[in-house]
């Protein structure tokens, strides 16, 4: 086997003191990366595919490995092989260590393989009360789902299949490219390995058909925005017969109108007036369980937060709710008649400064800023 004559641990991208797990890894990425299959045509990835296998053959085993921390792959001065010794390319089979490595994701080297279905994305929305309480909603999304006539062989019923003959009926065609043998689904027959004698005329043979399904969700109450649900074997079904993809189902909670939900703690604010704020009493709050009484305290201030234990969402699993976090916003008139004008006017004076304590150290701040 002939290579470049660059460093093994260079190629594979790791220290020489890398074990056996690292060099493993290193090597799926750069055969993964400079695959023939990947880069078709690619004369300079295929050989660089080449010296990375060569690499991973070497420093995989421990004795070539500590042959080649030796000695390295040099010949000697008094003519050809390595000092001491080769290393044994003898058993070197390429498409043996591509598969042990990376498994059947370019094929099984000429044996038969089936892709199966896409994922299908969905997203379902729901209200922050359904989230609350948890629901079951029915989702309505669109797929490839096997035939309803042929019930995804192909043929019209009572017809039958007969053996692709592209393929021999193993659903793949091998080909070679450079010293590799791969194989890639047959497009005669789209993998199946056999072809109908009369296609069905619903589905044009290929044994698919898109659908609009409906599907009924159910959802626990807490469930966050943005959490995902997998219900398999609702995706895309392929025309090769193979395994149907997944649905993969995304939750999104609406933006609700007077509560933002932060974890399991709901928030909204409350706008008071300046005699409610400043004398308190019982103020009237929404929750998700309806209106109820919160007694607000005298003197309360503008964005000040009060708390209703037991009120917030319910946390997954069913451990207990939070709470609801109520601001508080002050709201000032902007029409006054002239005798609430001359009230408040009143009002001011009798308060004076120091009923504003707040107010009298940042008027006591600014003069000392300035001086």
């Amino acid at each position: 086997m002939a290579g470049s004559s660059e460093d093994y641990y260079d190629l594979l991208g790791v220290s020489r003191e890398a074990n056996p797990d690292e060099i493993k890894s290193a090597y799926r990425k750069q055969a993964l990366k400079f695959h023939p299959d990947r880069n078709p045509g690619n004369a300079e990835a295929e050989a660089k595919f080449k010296e990375v296998t060569e690499a991973y053959h070497v420093l995989s085993d421990a004795d070539r490995r500590a042959h080649y921390d030796r000695f390295g792959r040099a010949p000697q001065a008094s003519g050809g092989g390595y000092a001491g010794g080769a290393p044994d390319f003898s058993n070197f089979d390429p498409q043996e260590i591509l598969q042990e490595v990376l498994g059947d994701l370019f094929g099984n080297l000429g044996g038969r393989r089936r892709i199966s279905g896409r994922d299908v994305s969905a997203e379902l929305v729901i209200s922050l009360e359904e989230a609350a309480r948890g629901c079951e909603k029915t989702l309505e999304f669109e797929r490839s789902a096997a035939c309803e006539t042929c019930h995804g062989r192909g043929a019209e019923p009572g017809t039958a299949l007969t053996a692709c003959s592209a393929c021999q009926g193993r659903g793949q065609v091998v080909f070679q490219q450079g010293f590799f043998r791969l194989s890639r689904p047959c497009q005669k027959c789209a993998g199946r390995g056999s072809v109908p004698e009369k296609p069905c005329g619903t589905c044009a043979g290929t044994g698919v058909m898109r659908k609009t399904e409906k599907l009924a969700v159910s959802l626990p109450a807490g469930i966050e925005d943005g959490a995902t649900r997998t219900v398999q074997g609702y995706g895309e079904a392929p025309s090769n017969g193979a395994a149907t993809g997944d649905l993969e189902i995304t939750v999104k909670i609406a933006e609700h109108p007077i509560f933002r939900r932060d974890g399991a703690e709901l928030r909204c604010t409350i706008p008071v007036s300046f005699p409610q704020a400043a004398l308190g009493g019982m103020l009237e709050v929404p929750t998700l369980d309806g209106k109820v009484k919160m007694r607000l305290p005298p003197g309360v201030q503008p964005g000040q937060e009060l708390r209703l234990r037991g009120k917030g969402m319910p946390r997954y699993g069913g451990m207990g709710r939070g709470d609801q976090i109520v601001g508080i916003a002050l709201e000032v008139p902007t029409q006054l008649s002239d005798a609430q004008r001359e009230l408040i006017e009143q009002l001011a004076k009798s308060l004076g400064e120091d009923t504003h304590p707040q107010q009298k150290t940042f008027l006591e701040k600014l003069k000392g800023l300035f001086e």
